[in-house]
This record gives structure tokens, sequence and C-alpha cells, in this order.
């Protein structure tokens, strides 16, 4: 079900050095229905390896993706956060081409359809979304936006193209990391890209991720972990040039990079001059760099089990919220179960009723918090921080406290 990778993906040399080891664990978004409880969990190697030529940080092994992806838990759209994110996004779009509405905008892994959503009601009328899973592209066809049921591909771009003609903007949100073959994947793009075109991708950054200890972060379908660097180099392998970077607070730290088929400009040019100097000046292009990843990692470990351990010794109740990806990577390298922390509090139906893979810790919908009352939260979804709890004033109102994992242990 997966295999090791043995040269980078980007710019194709073996020249790979590991520098973090988060142990064996299972894949973070296969939830566990409560009949399944006793069966053996597949866990697999999680180790993050640097290209020492284009500075890539890339997974060591390619799990299968038909495993992962053809039925996801995670909806964009549960999330006010990401939904506002994605207005932004989409009213910059309609800022910049006023008079292209009528154009085929396509959204590649458009997942619930949440950001072809904002796009619909900025009067942008000719949608296409791309989504691999059956649940999520049924969700997006019943709410109105046009939703391919397939990976993306160099075949798919040229179905959409043969079937809508060539696209004015193509979107690529936090989808990147996830793929393996990252040339098959910008073939495509560059099949469906009219000349005229623009293509937007948002990574997280790799320099929040060493800079802020986002190592929870990083699990299996995250394959790679971007500079501007490595996608600069690959962009110009297909001719794509980079005519505008800017950065975002969005899932711990995320560059959002506009690339064309036409020629750069100054301003372009200087933006995209000053992310490549913040990775100089950094260090990010250095392996000494990478090297205490590992140490923070193991510091929040121990942290979190220490406060949890204490609040078991004088019997308060501890729970969570969010059953996030990023928190189940985090339960898993620390080896919490459901003995530190009884539930998790989840808004996402489908996740509900199911038990946290590895910990095993059920999930259960906000009434259950009401209902339990615990002494203490732990924000696992802890990029949505705020949201969470503002959501959860009651908690608050009660005596409640909260546990922020990332970048260091704090409770509030």
């Amino acid at each position: 079900n997966y295999r090791r990778i043995r040269a980078c993906r980007i710019c194709r040399s073996d020249n790979l050095v590991a520098y973090l080891d988060l142990g064996k664990i299972p894949l973070v978004n296969s939830l566990i229905k409560i009949e399944d409880s006793q069966k053996k969990e597949d866990k697999f190697p999680l180790e993050v390896l640097y290209c020492k030529d284009c500075s890539l940080s890339q997974l060591s092994i390619v799990v299968n993706p038909k495993i992962m992806f053809l039925d996801y838990v995670y909806r964009s759209s549960i999330s006010k956060t990401l939904r506002n994110h994605f207005s932004g996004m989409a009213q910059k779009i309609s800022d910049i081409f006023p008079l292209d509405k009528e154009r085929l905008v396509a959204d590649i892994a458009s997942n619930d359809g949440c950001l072809l959503q904002q796009f619909k009601m900025k009067n942008f009328s000719n949608l296409i979304g791309v989504e691999p899973a059956k649940n999520l592209a049924a969700i997006a066809n019943t709410s109105k936006i046009r939703t391919i049921n397939s990976f993306w591909s160099a075949n798919a771009a040229k179905k959409i193209e043969s079937k809508y003609g060539k696209a004015k903007i193509i979107t690529a949100t936090n989808v990147f990391a996830h793929v393996d073959d990252l040339h098959h994947f910008l073939e495509g793009v560059c099949i469906l890209l009219d000349e005229d075109g623009l293509f937007i991708v948002e990574v997280p950054y790799l320099c929040d991720l060493i800079e802020k200890n986002e190592f929870d972060t990083i699990y299996h379908e995250h394959l790679s972990y971007f500079l501007l660097k490595p996608i600069k180099r690959l962009f110009e392998s297909f001719n794509l040039k980079i005519v505008g970077v800017d950065k975002h607070l969005m899932h711990g730290g995320t560059i959002r990079i506009y690339a064309s088929k036409s020629d750069i400009n100054a301003d372009a040019h200087k933006s995209l001059e000053k992310f490549l100097a913040l990775e100089r000046d950094r260090g990010l292009y250095n392996i000494k760099t990478y090297e205490g990843l590992s140490a923070k990692a193991k510091k929040v470990k121990k942290d979190l089990l220490k406060i949890l351990g204490r609040l078991k010794k004088d019997n308060k109740k501890a729970a969570a919220y969010g059953a996030s990806a990023k928190g189940n990577v985090l339960l898993n390298y620390c080896g919490i179960g459901k003995d530190l922390i009884e539930f998790i509090i989840d808004d996402t139906p489908e996740k509900q009723n199911k038990l946290a893979p590895g910990s095993k810790i059920p999930i259960k919908d906000a009434g259950y918090l009401e209902k339990e009352k615990p002494d203490y939260l732990v924000l696992l979804a802890w990029n949505f921080a705020e949201e969470l709890m503002n959501k959860t004033k009651s908690h608050q109102e009660r005596g409640g406290k909260y546990i922020i994992p990332i970048p260091e242990v704090r409770v509030v």
C-alpha cells in the first residue's frame, strides 16, 4: 500500500537527507467505525527528507492515494475561517478580471465546492470542480456546483477542454502538497489553462512550519513541504511564470502563488525576490536549519503528556476540539489515548460517532460538550483556535480552560 521514494519529485535528485522521524502512525483521516474498533489498523512510516539540490522537503514514502482520497471526511465548508479566506480570494480575482466572469473557472481538488461557491457569489457563472472523493463531489453537485468525480490528470484536463474550452482561472488550494507526480499535474494545468489565464496555487509554507514548530501538519497525505525556490524551478520547467506571491495566515502560514504563460512583470519580480531573499536569509537552503525540529517536537510531546498526566491525577476531565488531521498526528506521536483525553468534539457530521485513528478516542458533536462539561479542552485544530474559542463561550463561562499545543504547549 505504499512505496519508498528514491529521488526528489521536483528535480529528480537522489541527494536526500532525513531530518524528522515521527514514527509509524495510521492514516490520520481514516476514522474508525465503532463496530470496527478491534480491527488492526495499518500504520505507515512518517519521515521527512530534504533535497540538497532544490530544497524541497518530502516524505520518504508515498501511500496509495486511492486509500486516502476516494472517501474523504474533511469538508472545507464546515470552517467559517476557511470560507472567509476563500471569499477574499474570489474577491481579489473578481477585481483582477471584472469583465471575464463568463470565462471558465476550474478548481482542482474542489472538495465540497466551498471555493467555487465563493466565486459563484461574486457572479462568476462558468464553474467546474474536479474532486476525487465521491462523497464530496456528490455534496458539491447537490449544491449546484458542477463537479467531476475524478483525480486531476492530463486526461481529465483534455476532457474538460474538449467539452468546456480553455480556463481563464485554475485554482489549486491546499492540494499541491498531496500530489506525488507534480510534473503530470502541471501538464494537465498547461493543457487547460488559456494563454491569458492565471493558475493560482496555495500551499502551506515550510518557512512557517520550521519557525513555528508546526510538525503536526506533517502527515501521509502531505507528500511535499514547499518553499518558493523549488516551486519556481518546477514552474519554469513548464514555461509557467510566477506573476505574484502573497502570504496568508491560513493553516498556520500559507503562500498563494499566481502563475501565467505570459511574461513576468516588474512588480511580480519584486514579490518573488522578496520571498526568495527571506528563504535565503533564514537558512532554509541549508540542512542544518532543519535539524532542530525533532527536538522541538519531542518537547511538545513531553510537556503535553506532563500536563494531561497531572490533570488525570487531579481528577480533572480533559477533552479535545477538532478531530483534524494535524490533531490525529499529535495524538499518535505523543501516544495519547482516551485515558488522558476522554472525547473529541468535531462539527463535521461525517466524523461524529466514530473513533479517532490510532488513539481510538470517541468523536462527538458539540452538544456532548455541554453534557459532559470537561475542565480542559485541547485545541487540536489550533489553526482555528479563535473560531473554536468563540464557539465554546459556555465552556469559558463555567471556568473551563484551553490547552493549545503548537508552537509550544500553553494553557489559556
